[in-house]
């Protein structure tokens, strides 16, 4: 019995010093980013067993990997560094840098670790040297202005430096009160719609508004000249609709200098119904319809733009939808809607009020930094004040963390006992949040790991005892045979 007392004392100093070991791989640890600690699960050893027989065999150390327990988050200067706080692991992948791009196994992993910096080669590495993988966003074009990110396998994110092309005025939103209380024939002016040509220059229209001479009389028009256009417009009929007309003059775009279009637009009267709303674009007029003209379906409040502009070869048309309606707030490809709260509206006061002049397009620029949103989205910025995002991060989920199988670096493979869930954006689908110019640190606690070691190197001296107690109880066996 003596030398089953040693053995399983033997286990036991194996299953401390297994401890000590964890102990001190993670105190070693406590200061790196990312970092998991492991504690020691320590589970009985039974040789043989049964109801009238039992004889120990002392005592096993395994592992248990606290992956699910957040690190504290600190602040970083680093505009590329980031943590995640909750649920979520950011895929990552071996690689080396090169200039035909990245060589590794091409074997995803997953990290908590942030500390994110941008390579030779505009990579995006960690300080474990892992390259950062995630779903790439499309340039915009003039068809597609705000892509979205690729749904398709994650991609090593290279961040383009290069210049950001011009991109033409596509879509520009009107809104303004036009006072109901205006004395007949008053003329507003309706402020500049800045748009941006296929060159990335400038062009200011102007708009300005005029009401009915009298209650029931005429709204101006405009006469042909070298700063207005060929074609003169004639004042409307004599009448209570349209209660308005907006003259917009296009800049110098030909020989004519000047161009304007003239739109006449209804409003609505009837109480608790349109009221005040702006009910419909009437009548559509041009004083040189080769370079500039509009058209509108009536039953929106879109006014569909073509305008020439001056100094590209050819003299391409530019086409620019101008929404005097509410615009739609889910898709920007939906015409603006009428007789509803948000756009273009007429009610008291004496005075216009405008509430937003704004069109997307830009003129070109240069790369000026890179930044990373709270949403993921990993964007770079330009001389002319834009913001471009060229990827966005999908975090992954699983069922189990603890269950991921740990590499080199602060990284873990995927494993069955994990349960993979998905690829997630920031706060999407059980993933946790992503903040920026922050890092993550270890969850290890110093103080509750000098505890178990206090404890653990007391164990270990009391399995040493054990010993030497079990050699005594042999040298008494032996010593019988004196």
């Amino acid at each position: 019995m003596a030398t089953v007392a040693m053995n399983s004392a033997i286990s036991g100093l194996n299953s401390f010093q297994t401890e000590i070991n964890y102990i001190s791989d993670n105190v070693a640890n406590s200061q790196t980013t990312g970092f998991k600690r492991i504690d020691a699960n320590f589970s009985s050893f039974v040789s043989t067993s049964s109801q009238r027989f039992f004889n120990p065999g002392g005592v096993t150390a395994r592992p248990t990997f606290v992956n699910n327990l957040q690190g504290t988050i600190i602040q970083d200067s680093s505009p590329t560094s980031i943590a995640i706080a909750g649920s979520g692991w950011l895929p990552v992948q071996n690689g080396v840098s090169s200039n035909g791009g990245t060589t590794g196994n091409s074997i995803t992993q997953y990290t908590r670790r942030g500390d994110f910096t941008v390579d030779k080669n505009n990579y995006m590495i960690n300080g474990a040297g892992l390259y950062l993988y995630a779903r790439s966003v499309p340039r915009p074009t003039t068809t597609t202005p705000n892509p979205t990110p690729n749904q398709g396998p994650l991609v090593p994110v290279q961040i383009n430096t290069s210049q950001l092309p011009a991109l033409q005025t596509s879509l520009a939103n009107y809104a303004a009160n036009l006072p109901a209380n205006a004395s007949p024939g008053t003329v507003y002016n309706g402020g500049t719609i800045t748009v941006t040509d296929a060159n990335g220059a400038s062009r200011a229209f102007s708009v300005t508004w005029y009401n009915r001479t009298t209650a029931g009389g005429t709204l101006p028009g405009v006469a042909a000249s070298t700063s207005t256009g060929t074609a003169a417009i004639a004042a409307s009929a004599a009448g209570t609709t349209p209660q308005w007309r907006a003259v917009i003059t296009a800049p110098t775009s030909s020989a004519n200098s000047a161009e304007s279009l003239v739109v006449d637009m209804t409003f609505g009267t009837t109480v608790g119904t349109n009221a005040g709303l702006l009910t419909g674009i009437t009548t559509i007029q041009t004083t040189n319809a080769a370079t500039l003209s509009a058209t509108t379906t009536g039953t929106d409040g879109r006014l569909s733009v073509s305008y020439s502009a001056p100094g590209l070869a050819a003299a391409p048309v530019q086409s620019i939808n101008v929404e005097f309606g509410t615009p739609n707030s889910t898709s920007p490809t939906t015409a603006s809607t009428l007789s509803t709260p948000g756009g273009t509206s007429q009610f008291g006061g004496t005075t216009i009020s405008i509430s937003n002049i704004s069109a997307d397009g830009y003129a070109a620029g240069s790369f000026n930094g890179i930044g990373i949103d709270t949403s993921g989205n990993i964007y770079t910025t330009y001389t002319n004040g834009q913001r471009l995002t060229q990827y966005q991060i999908a975090l992954a989920t699983f069922n189990n963390p603890n269950g991921l199988v740990r590499q080199n670096g602060e990284a873990f493979l995927d494993d069955p006992a994990a349960g993979f869930i998905g690829l997630n954006a920031s706060l999407q689908g059980g993933a946790g949040g992503i903040n920026p110019n922050s890092l993550e640190n270890s969850n290890v606690d110093i103080g509750a790991e000098f505890t178990k070691m206090i404890v653990a190197q007391r164990s270990y001296s009391a399995n040493a005892r054990m010993i030497t107690t079990a050699d005594e109880m042999l040298q008494e066996i032996v010593n019988l045979k004196r």
